[in-house]
């Protein structure tokens, strides 16, 4: 997953699938503003998190069962702003 270079508030994707188990999300952010990666439950437990960086790259590793989880940016303002999506767990 990536954050849009160009500044604007979105991801390259809002939607993404992965195994349960041991879940990695892969994180470049190259945009001029800072931006993560955050995790939460379909009841908004937040479950992990990248730290909040520009210029590069982080990896996030969960352990998720299967179900339907949401991704988003937690700076404020961002996730309001489109920056968000769905993770689905089989």
């Amino acid at each position: 997953i990536a954050a849009n270079p160009g500044g604007q508030l979105k991801y390259n994707t809002t939607a993404l699938s992965a195994k349960a188990g041991n879940v990695m999300i892969s994180f470049t952010n190259m945009a001029p503003l800072g931006h993560n990666v955050t995790v939460a439950s379909a009841s908004g437990t937040v479950l992990g998190a990248t730290p909040t960086f520009q210029s590069g790259s982080k990896t996030l590793s969960l352990s998720l069962k299967p179900g339907t989880y949401k991704f988003y940016c937690s700076v404020p303002g961002h996730r309001a702003a489109g920056m968000e999506g769905t993770l689905t767990v089989q």
